[in-house]
């Protein structure tokens, strides 16, 4: 009897993960060669804006560096590897949990699998275009709120289990990128106003309720950094709007195209409405749509890391997607 292909895509998604954080490791030791003193301006408060409210995670891999006497850059990838492996596991758990996958055949499976490993290869390698130490400590949050909008727990303790989560991840959130915090929650609390809304993990209200705390807890701390812990930050010679700059130059395009068109291939789909998808899908889809909107406007659009973790977050989307629209109909019905 053919076996499922967990084992195999578990150690696969393992050597995808080493493999971007050895080449994450030399790509930081390379900046850190360049300029010796670089992240140290964000410990001391002097960075310039955005990067000054970006805390999270080189502060934490500082005082972890402190106290296991690693230089920073060797603690910056460790906390890479460890928010890609918790990242793409979850992203696994999470398909391997839908219906569409659990209805499917063993080939359809092993086709859902490949197809998972493909994506998740595929987006990160562009983890080193432009690298910042954000990127996958977002991705691994990101797929944790998903998982607990996804997965059902029983009885009350279930349901506080998930909010009190979803709070402190957006807390979290907030002080590595609290604009993803935002766009996550405000796309899922949008989705809680339509009938798809009912048949979240908690119930619509609850949820929609712990999206709009969520929302008001990344604004309370982005604004707490902005103007009371770092007031003396400002964006210097860099424009707070992009979006005439982007439009501006094609050649900027190039990347943006080309990192984006699975997620261009997935609205497609989306856009037929004859496929099944679950709200927490619809909830992270419509939360990459309002990020992508932000980003293109006050981002520079080469720089598509910045759009790496809701990428990544939609590869189970895209894999159920794609199992509905190029396999039989009989591979994706109960056994």
């Amino acid at each position: 009897m053919m076996q499922g292909p967990k084992k195999v895509v578990s150690v696969l998604l393992v050597l995808v993960v080493l493999s971007a954080g050895s080449l994450d490791y030399w790509g930081y030791s390379q900046t850190f060669y360049r300029e010796p003193g670089v992240w140290m301006d964000v410990v001391a408060g002097t960075a310039d804006a955005p990067g000054q409210y970006r805390i999270g995670v080189i502060d934490t891999a500082y005082f972890l560096a402190r106290h296991t006497h690693l230089a920073l850059r060797h603690m910056l990838a460790v906390l890479d590897v460890i928010a890609g492996m918790i990242a793409v596991f979850t992203l696994f758990l999470i398909l391997r949990r839908s219906p569409v996958y659990r209805r499917a055949s063993r080939a359809a499976e092993w086709f859902g699998a490949a197809s998972f490993v493909v994506l998740v290869q595929f987006y990160v390698a562009w983890l080193l275009w432009y690298q910042k130490p954000e990127t996958l400590p977002t991705a691994a949050m990101l797929s944790l709120a998903l998982l607990l909008v996804t997965v059902r727990l029983p009885d009350a303790l279930g349901t506080m289990v998930r909010v009190a989560g979803l709070l402190l991840l957006a807390v979290a959130q907030g002080f590595v990128r609290a604009d993803v915090a935002f766009a996550l929650h405000v796309g899922i609390f949008l989705v809680c106003l339509t009938p798809a809304g009912r048949e979240f993990a908690l119930p619509r209200w609850v949820q929609a309720g712990t999206s709009l705390v969520a929302v008001m807890l990344a604004m309370g701390i982005q604004y707490w950094l902005m103007r009371r812990v770092y007031p003396q930050a400002t964006y210097g010679h860099t424009r707070v709007v992009q979006l005439f700059l982007n439009l501006r130059s094609p050649e900027k395009f190039i990347p943006f195209v080309l990192f984006m068109a699975p997620v261009a291939w997935t609205a497609v789909m989306l856009r037929q409405r004859r496929y099944e998808r679950g709200p927490a899908e619809m909830g992270i889809f419509t939360a990459a749509v309002i990020f992508l909107g932000m980003w293109v406007t006050v981002g520079r659009i080469e720089e598509v890391r910045i759009f790496l973790p809701f990428a990544l977050a939609l590869a189970p989307l895209t894999v159920e997607l794609a199992m509905q629209r190029f396999l039989p109909a009989t591979e994706v019905v109960p056994r």
